[in-house]
């Protein structure tokens, strides 16, 4: 098998549809909102995007529709992490519901305005009888072969791997012999374009399914050589940990994290930046981004340690110390800023290095490079910011006072039943304050790792290109992760 660092990247998926941008976008809403495959996350009204996540491998992808070259629009499906083999596939399942979506808002629209007969009233002189009335039930047998055959779809990717191949014959050709007895029904029977168009595609979707569960037969089997008895095998085979061994660890925060655990990460950090394999000045620039890395959360937990101490357990503390924890959150404000820019430097050197050092170095030898970088960078450091900051230290902040001591201390209670309109504008202060800090260092954070991967895809393209002239691209980068200071 080739190595994943050694081939191109894939190309982003895209389709055009005739309809204008603001239907399609409504309808890649709706798809999201009632997929089985996908999870929507948050949708941009505005900026005509929706950010969601596959829920079979957890991939976080983006949509965006923009306007068509000439007429109509196009939806882009961008991979907001490293592409995955399964990019393709799981683009073609979103274009399929997408393009049912758009079929049944077409239906629906033909149900509301006046329907034209399409039949010849019955004659009274006792002459011939003239066509019967379109059924109504090749309708809805053709909506149903078309919603089982984009289950089929779904379910032959994705559990065909793991039940084998009686999923392939039993679900698949069941779906095909459905949506053929409704293709044949809408063409014998009941002579109508919507029901043949329907038909049509569910057969097709049937047919694919099929294919795609034929390609996955042969993994069911290397799953099943998987699973023998052995347990060494069994720990040293896991396809996941032989793909990305150096983001299983921080795809899984700890059970009980806290403030104090910072020790404990830093030499993780320090452990990974051992394995790290880029030459010279390339893998000093990671090695700095870890250490940095580290070094903000170590210093965002101590601050918070010292907030705790300086707020204290009452509600009386709470009320004349609580411009700490306003200051707290600006210092992650602040503190999470400088570590961005210092990012985007030692980005800059990873990437000016390659340009400088590498011009003559194997596509392969730089795909390694590159592929580090993206997995030590954008997958870690940023997931193990994201955990650590994001996840632990603003929850305990929100354990601490707004579900702690705002509410179960002496004097909290004795605040509420003493005056409860006061005791409820303090508390729900602190959870506003809270969720607007969270929030803006969430969006911060998803801003900067965007813009990460932007600048990676730029540069990993001219250097595929064999084109070393990339200052442009790291000074627009460096910019970028320099604004959050503005």
């Amino acid at each position: 098998m080739q190595n994943a660092a050694t081939q191109p990247l894939p190309q982003i998926p895209a389709q055009q549809f005739p309809q204008s941008v603001e239907d399609v976008y409504q309808a890649v809403k709706n798809t999201l909102m009632h997929s089985q495959s996908f999870g929507l996350n948050m949708a941009d009204d505005v900026a005509k995007t929706a950010s969601f996540v596959s829920r079979n491998a957890g991939t976080p992808y983006k949509v965006q529709v923009v306007p068509g070259t000439q007429s109509g629009s196009v939806v882009q499906f961008v991979p907001q992490g490293q592409p995955t083999p399964s990019l393709q596939m799981e683009s073609m399942v979103f274009f399929g519901e997408l393009n049912r979506e758009l079929m049944m808002q077409q239906m629906n629209a033909a149900q509301q305005q006046p329907t034209q007969q399409t039949w010849d009233a019955q004659p009274t002189n006792g002459g011939a009888s003239t066509p019967k009335k379109p059924a109504s039930w090749v309708l809805y047998l053709a909506i149903g072969a078309l919603a089982v055959s984009v289950i089929a779809l779904i379910l032959l990717i994705v559990l065909t791997p793991k039940t084998g191949a009686w999923l392939v014959w039993v679900l698949g050709i069941a779906s095909l012999a459905l949506s053929g007895f409704s293709l044949y029904a809408s063409l014998m029977l009941d002579k109508n374009l919507v029901n043949r168009i329907l038909s049509g595609v569910a057969v097709g979707i049937s047919v694919l399914a099929i294919i795609f569960g034929c390609v996955n037969m042969p993994k069911a089997m290397t799953t099943t050589v998987a699973k023998t008895p052995s347990s060494s095998s069994s720990s040293s085979s896991s396809p996941s940990s032989s793909s990305k061994p150096s983001s299983s660890s921080s795809e899984e925060p700890s059970e009980s994290p806290s403030p104090s655990s910072s020790e404990s990460t830093a030499n993780d950090t320090t452990q990974s930046t051992d394995n790290i394999k880029a030459p010279g000045a390339a893998g000093e620039a990671l090695t700095a981004i870890g250490t940095d890395v580290d070094s903000a959360i170590s210093d965002i937990n101590n601050e918070l340690n010292a907030t705790f101490e300086k707020v204290g357990d009452t509600y009386a503390s709470y009320n004349q110390n609580k411009q700490a924890i306003a200051d707290w959150y600006a210092y992650v404000d602040s503190r999470t800023a400088d570590l961005y820019q210092r990012i985007g430097e030692n980005s800059g050197k990873f990437y000016t290095y390659i340009a400088q050092n590498m011009q003559n170095a194997s596509s392969n030898e730089i795909d390694a490079v590159m592929e580090e970088y993206q997995d030590y960078v954008y997958e870690d450091q940023f997931k193990n910011l994201e955990d650590s900051i994001y996840e632990d230290a603003f929850e305990e902040m929100n354990d601490k006072y707004y579900e702690g001591v705002l509410e179960r201390s002496d004097d909290a209670k004795k605040a509420e039943d003493e005056d409860y309109s006061a005791w409820y504008d303090v508390h729900s202060e602190c959870y506003e304050n809270w969720y607007d800090a969270r929030s803006d260092f969430y969006e911060n954070w998803f801003d900067m790792r965007s813009d990460t991967y932007s600048a990676w895809l730029d540069i990993n393209s001219e250097f595929f290109s064999k084109d070393f002239d990339i200052q442009k691209y790291v000074d627009r980068y460096m910019k970028k992760a320099s604004a959050f200071k503005s």
